[in-house]
């Protein structure tokens, strides 16, 4: 009857430190696995980067997302002067990298220069590494 005992009590012990072992995998999950943001400096200042579009793989795990384009609205805007040079700072060089202004909820090759004229602008920045792809959007103001 002892014998029985400890085989119900080792077996309990072994369910309940597997399940912990599942639940705390399953917290974890594929949030984990998101590509870091880049910084950008407009000028002196630093613009909010908000995730977009990805596909990121870390070791045995990977994700993918899929965001559409955003709306002013949507973003946190920076002010920023006529004429300052936009600066995209990745955690690690990408392969390949793209920067794209968001005009009519379409995606046009853009300078890293801030337009003369005043008014809103977004956009949308990325790259290829060797862990997958990643986009990023941003938004800025121009005032006179």
């Amino acid at each position: 009857m002892k014998r029985n005992r400890r085989v119900w009590i080792i077996m309990m012990i072994v369910l309940v430190g597997v399940g912990s072992l599942l639940a705390v995998s399953m917290l974890i999950g594929p949030d984990e696995v998101k590509p870091p943001l880049p910084t950008v400096r407009v000028g002196s200042m630093s613009a909010e980067v908000e995730q977009s579009t990805y596909c990121w793989e870390s070791g045995e795990r990977a994700t993918c997302a899929d965001y559409g384009l955003p709306e002013a609205d949507e973003l946190q805007l920076i002010t920023v002067k006529p004429g300052d040079r936009i600066d995209v700072v990745y955690h690690a060089e990408p392969m390949t990298s793209s920067f794209h202004r968001i005009e009519d909820g379409e995606l046009v090759e853009a300078e890293h220069v801030v337009p003369n004229e005043p008014g809103i602008y977004l956009y949308e920045v990325g790259g290829e590494w060797g862990q997958g792809d990643s986009r990023y959007v941003f938004g800025i103001r121009v005032v006179e």
